[in-house]
């Protein structure tokens, strides 16, 4: 089993005009390993400067993270945590890593406060006055 960064997991998912030697690198590293680690922060940190950097739209997103977390190749952190970030991030408005700390909230057994408005509309969480 192999361990990647952000950068690596995301030269291998997009073909980057920028770095073409470095996806190529990731993709052949990738294709090798048996297994791949991906940290719960890595796969956020990815979905996001997917989102935010390379445009993707917000389906798209969704469509690139239920494939990675269905992929037997990839080991994901927190997998059923992030599962449910994805769920509540193809259904709101909200980001990805809101989304995030509100399925930990969840999975806790707590309220998510927030400063965020329409992020507190949704099931446990609640705006601080």
């Amino acid at each position: 089993m192999i361990a990647v960064d952000t950068n690596v997991l995301l030269r291998a998912l997009v073909d980057d005009q920028e770095a073409p030697n470095q996806c190529a690198a990731a993709q052949t590293l990738i294709a090798g390993a048996g297994k791949v680690r991906v940290a719960g922060i890595v796969c956020m940190e990815t979905l996001w400067v997917l989102h935010k950097r390379y445009h993707a739209p917000r389906k798209e997103v969704v469509r690139i993270a239920r494939e990675l977390l269905a992929h037997p190749r990839y080991q994901i952190e927190n997998q059923d945590r992030l599962s449910a970030a994805l769920a509540t991030f193809a259904a709101s408005n909200v980001d990805f890593a809101d989304a995030v700390a509100l399925a930990d909230a969840r999975h806790m057994q707590c309220i998510l406060h927030t400063f965020d408005r329409k992020l507190a509309k949704l099931d446990g969480a609640a705006v601080v006055p």
